[in-house]
């Protein structure tokens, strides 16, 4: 064993040397952060090129922002209270909308376009750590097509997801660099900067209680002396900072919420196989019902994971850990919730997308492919979501269309219904809590099934009204 784990590390050395000197290699060229920015985005096209929206999130704060720059009714920074204590995401979603939500494309080209910003910090960080260009690009490129990514760059109602990976991964990049200069100055500089990228990463969302835990993974095989010292001492930092955060809001965030955020301790096992299984259960849009799918279907999500596990495995039991400790703890805020949601699973991602090309360069071929494999089924799934949104999106836009210009024509309310009763879930997106749309109010004049309204609309599987006779 141990001969064959030198084996193993001596082509992992070899490898690297040769991804180094391999010019000829177009993934080594396209490495470079401009070439590897422009491929992220054409595999995202499904996304950018989406004419509506998803859910109700984005309408309400595209009403919400349709004023003038003056009367925009800005987040307050002071209010630790609030159970969603969001001041960074709120406020910037709200410029956002202001500036950009009634162009659909627009919009979603500036989300997917900071999801992509973060595969590359992603690929940046795996260099730092030894991991060969080529290994990282690919990993990035990866990324982007795993399923919990795909739909929370896709949704622009995720911002507070994409903001705490950014910064996250800034203050993991901020760490490294003291690999090379670990003097009192530069020390000093760098815990400044990850104590701010913390707190920021904090009024994004409360999710961000976790980063301690991915700063702590830059401390893999480092040597000792003053950069162990000082990044672990900054690591402290920044959960010392975490500590001071949940003293002031835990009790706000234990609290009970209403239908979506009540907790139980007891669901964690549940929630667990749900985002563990759910990567491999293509084309299923949402994690909620993983558990729900086929006996079959859920051996071969199993199998595809199993196989993941295995193959880190053959190269070090140290991957496998680090891979279920990161993958778990990243998720352990929303374990006890009694749903499971896509971009609770964006930072798990990045952390097991991250292991994987970690280990990938001391893996065997019976390894890698079964990590190909297994990575394979994922970016298919990925794929998939990224085509469902975007016809999502093309239903969204023809469906509050035509509602705004009936409610245009005559003040009568309207109740809807769906054509197929498989569009009960969409027609609920689009139509509850949505208070208006391009201009047109909608509260107390739009209803589901079984509503007050005078008027009697149908949704037909395209987005179009047929109004009943």
């Amino acid at each position: 064993m141990a001969r064959e784990h030198d084996r193993r590390m001596q082509a992992s050395r070899a490898s690297e040397v040769g991804d180094r000197q391999s010019t000829a290699s177009w993934l080594t060229r396209l490495a470079g952060l401009p070439g590897l920015l422009l491929v992220a985005l054409a595999l995202q096209s499904p996304l950018i090129f989406n004419s509506g929206y998803f859910s109700f999130d984005e309408l309400q704060w595209w009403w919400r922002a349709s004023v003038a720059w003056s009367e925009l009714p800005w987040v307050s920074w002071s209010d630790l209270s609030a159970f969603q204590y969001r001041p960074l995401t709120f406020n910037l979603w709200l410029a956002l909308a202001h500036a950009f939500a009634a162009h659909a494309f627009v919009m979603h080209a500036v989300f997917v376009l900071i999801g992509s910003f973060n595969a590359l910090l992603l690929a940046t960080n795996l260099c730092s750590l030894g991991v060969a260009r080529r290994t990282a690009a690919i990993a990035a490129l990866t990324f982007v097509c795993t399923p919990f990514v795909a739909y929370t760059h896709g949704w622009t109602g995720t911002l507070a997801d994409l903001l705490v990976l950014c910064l996250g991964l800034l203050a993991f990049a901020a760490l490294r660099t003291l690999r090379e200069d670990a003097s009192p100055a530069r020390c000093g500089a760098v815990a400044l900067g990850v104590v701010v990228l913390q707190v920021l990463a904090l009024c994004a969302k409360e999710s961000a209680v976790v980063l301690p835990l991915l700063l702590l993974a830059g401390a893999h095989k480092v040597p000792r002396g003053r950069f162990s010292i000082a990044l672990l001492a900054i690591v402290a930092l920044a959960g010392a900072v975490v500590t001071i955060y949940l003293g002031l809001r835990l009790h706000v965030l234990l609290g009970a919420h209403g239908p979506g955020y009540e907790w139980r301790l007891a669901d964690i096992p549940h929630r667990l196989a749900e985002y563990a299984l759910y990567p491999w259960l293509p084309p299923l849009l949402e994690v909620e019902p993983s558990l729900q799918k086929g006996a079959w279907r859920l051996a071969l999500a199993a199998l595809c994971l199993l196989a993941l596990l295995y193959s880190l495995a053959a190269t070090s039991w140290r991957h496998v850990a680090a891979f279920v400790a990161l993958y778990a703890g990243l998720l352990a805020p929303v374990l006890i919730l009694e749903h499971s949601y896509n971009q609770y699973g964006y930072l798990a991602s990045a952390a097991a997308v991250g292991v994987v090309a970690y280990a990938w360069n001391a893996s065997s071929r019976a390894a890698r492919a079964l990590i190909l494999a297994s990575a394979g089924v994922a970016c298919v799934h990925g794929l998939a979501i990224m085509l469902r949104l975007h016809e999502v999106g093309t239903v969204e836009k023809r469906f509050h269309g035509e509602l705004a210009d009936l409610l245009e024509r005559q003040a009568n309310a309207v109740t809807v219904v769906a054509a197929r009763p498989e569009d009960d879930w969409l027609l609920r997106r689009f139509t509850e809590y949505v208070p208006g749309y391009r201009g047109v109010a909608f509260e107390g004049r739009v209803f589901a099934a079984g509503g007050p309204g005078s008027l009697r609309a149908t949704m037909q599987p395209d987005g179009s009204l047929i109004l009943a006779p």
